[in-house]
């Protein structure tokens, strides 16, 4: 991201049972700051750490419907949220009228899974293939077989405090 023209990369976990499991991955790929729920409500870290102005883009990957109230209130007018989050649960996403601008803010929400479908996913496992991506800081749960497809998913689902992202090795 670094690379890509961002100044500032900040990461957020919920993996607090060893919070230098996520900080350390985070900064193989380029996180400059670490922010946690766990030290205050993440919007008000977020604007201590920009003067209180705000980011330009927020990336929601995680998460229940709450965390819109607070990427809303990271952003600076004319920011970004990038949701590719599930959200599973809820009857409404609340969007807090001032800090969205009233209305005038220029804030965007965009969702959605990424764009590309299956040819996006056959590139990127011909990156990791290749060993040109290293994943493996963010595989914190790998099983071997589809015997336990259903245990990585529940993991998923449950989110526990360890885990990052599950993974299930297939034969070829």
């Amino acid at each position: 991201m670094l690379k890509c023209g961002a100044d500032k990369v900040s990461v957020n976990s919920g993996a607090i049972k060893n919070p230098s499991l996520i900080k350390e991955a985070a900064k193989k790929y380029g996180a400059t700051d670490f922010v946690s729920y766990k030290n205050g409500p993440i919007f008000q870290q977020v604007l201590d750490m920009t003067d209180g102005k705000g980011v330009d883009k927020v990336v929601i990957a995680g998460g229940g419907v709450e965390t819109f109230a607070e990427a809303v209130k990271c952003l600076k007018p004319g920011g970004k949220i990038g949701n590719v989050n599930y959200l599973g649960s809820g009857d409404n996403i609340d969007i807090p009228r001032v800090e969205w601008g009233v209305g005038m803010g220029h804030k965007q929400i965009n969702g959605g899974l990424m764009p590309g479908g299956r040819l996006r996913m056959e590139k990127l496992g011909a990156l990791v293939s290749a060993g040109k991506l290293d994943v493996s800081p963010l595989s914190t749960h790998v099983f071997d077989g589809w015997d336990h497809l259903e245990e990585a998913l529940f993991l998923m689902r449950d989110k526990p405090k360890d885990l990052i992202k599950p993974v299930v090795k297939l034969a070829d």
